[in-house]
């Protein structure tokens, strides 16, 4: 089930709002709440819920050993570790484990195995990366472990961010399942963040993924250097508003009952560097590698070559956990080296104004970079190496012919001409130009005007994502698989 769909809109999400305020008892809150994750996953999975049980028991039992705080906790942490990371592999990576051993060999001319190919558990990515959390943040802090299974349950299965996160730290929500209020402002709050996530993802996301899809659906020696880069435009604002879209409705949902998730996006389009990108992008995943990956492996407390190498473990683990398959983790060690490029020939210095023309630069170059890595994100490596070509104007056949772009090119009816619109639009919300006008009209006439409008643009917006889902079945989440 999508948050983004007519039954859950309709029917799922008013059903549990309703019984979670008819009950007064947060225990019993728990239980609806619990159940209600159950059954949203199972919407779609129903046999996946039994697995999700099991590792729910496992990582209680082990949570509980850990705990204890024995000799043995240590032992316990590595073995719990090793069965959610079985699990996760098992379902996500064998396939890919076969497929580069049948590549050894192949080239040894010997003879390949039966391919395997298991369907994966919607987001396990996501309540693995939490599971291991848990386990973790009671090995540093035996206080932490849960003694009520059902807590430990909600935790792991909450609905709002069970299948596309943001990635939610055992330490920074433990308290919120066992005490926790909700206010008018906290429920109208959430509400309007829902709406607007909704509309990010329908109004939006959807209408880039249709361009995107189209072309790249395409025979790729029907278009050129012009439709590369709508293509590769399209998915690039696609990526960010079907994300960002899905993580602030989770964040409007979780805050309808009384949670507070962290931000996971942060307009990262405007960054200044491939660094300030990962600051701003996907933050819940990011902060989990650095606390419990590239920290415990020494962080750059070890010197110059190690902390390089621990930036690349992290980043081909963070390209590996988008997907396996080799253009991931190529993207993801893309990414890597930029970032440690930009470390060795800029040194922070926060006493220092920053010069405006390098800052423009930074924004440039970072931006091209990140829809360029796009493109090997979205496609297999052969198709993206002539992808990119395109994009650069060399032809697919590897030899330097530059193609004009032809302006009859420009109104080609295979991107309709309402896209441009759309692209408008896309690209003026992808920055936060409206912090700098909210700051203006602070505690002014204007404000409270605008507050007003803004009312009617979320009842507006709502109604018009109603109507969009209820008359088109195209509806693609890219997080889905993850």
């Amino acid at each position: 089930m999508l948050f983004s769909s007519i039954s859950f809109l309709v029917f799922f999400l008013p059903v549990i709002l309703i019984l979670y305020y008819i009950i007064p008892n947060l225990f019993y809150k728990n239980c609806i709440l619990f159940l209600a994750s159950l059954l949203f996953y199972a919407w779609g999975e129903p046999k996946f819920v039994f697995l999700m049980l099991a590792s729910i028991i496992v990582n209680y039992t082990f949570g509980l050993q850990i705990g204890k705080n024995g000799k043995h906790k240590k032992l316990f942490l590595i073995i719990g570790i090793l069965i959610n990371l079985g699990i996760l592999f098992v379902f996500k990576y064998l396939g890919f484990s076969f497929k580069i051993i049948d590549i050894f060999l192949n080239a040894l001319h010997f003879k390949t195995l039966t391919a395997i190919n298991l369907i994966m558990p919607i987001g396990i990515s996501f309540y693995t990366f939490q599971e291991l959390s848990y386990l973790v943040d009671v090995y540093r802090n035996p206080e932490l472990a849960q003694k009520n299974f059902l807590n430990l349950g909600l935790y792991i299965t909450f609905f709002p961010q069970l299948i596309a996160g943001p990635i939610v730290r055992y330490h920074d929500i433990n308290e919120q399942i066992s005490a926790r209020k909700v206010t008018v402002d906290q429920f109208a709050d959430g509400w309007e963040r829902f709406i607007v996530g909704l509309s990010k993802k329908v109004l939006l996301a959807n209408a880039f993924a249709s361009v995107c899809d189209s072309i790249y659906g395409a025979d790729y020696l029907s278009y050129g250097t012009y439709k590369a880069w709508i293509a590769a435009i399209a998915y690039t604002l696609q990526i960010y508003y079907d994300f960002s879209g899905y993580s602030d409705m989770a964040i409007g949902l979780a805050k309808m009952f009384g949670f507070e998730l962290l931000e996971n996006f942060d307009y990262p389009y405007s960054a200044s560097s491939i660094t300030d990108f990962w600051k701003r992008w996907h933050i819940s995943l990011t902060n989990f590698f650095r606390d419990y990956v590239y920290i415990p492996l020494g962080g750059n407390r070890k010197g110059k070559a190690r902390t390089i190498l621990n930036r690349f473990i992290v980043f081909f683990t963070t390209g590996l956990w988008h997907g396996a398959d080799f253009n991931f983790i190529l993207w993801g060690l893309a990414h890597g080296t930029l970032m440690i490029t930009e470390r060795s020939i800029v040194k922070p210095n926060p006493d220092k104004k920053p010069n405006i023309f390098l800052k423009i630069f930074g924004h440039i170059y970072t931006l091209i970079f990140v829809i360029f890595l796009w493109v090997l994100f979205r496609n297999p490596i052969k198709l993206s190496i002539i992808l990119l070509l395109k994009m650069i104007g060399i032809n697919s056949s590897f030899v330097t012919h530059f193609q004009p772009i032809y302006f009859d090119e420009l109104l080609s009816p295979k991107v309709d001409p309402i896209f441009y619109i759309f692209l408008a639009v896309g690209i003026l919300f992808s920055f936060p130009w409206w912090r700098k006008f909210n700051f203006i009209c602070k505690n002014s006439t204007v404000a409270k005007v605008m507050d007003i409008l803004k009312y009617i643009c979320l009842i507006f917006l709502f109604v018009l994502c109603y109507a969009n889902l209820a008359g088109n079945s195209y509806n693609p989440f890219i997080y889905f698989r993850f």
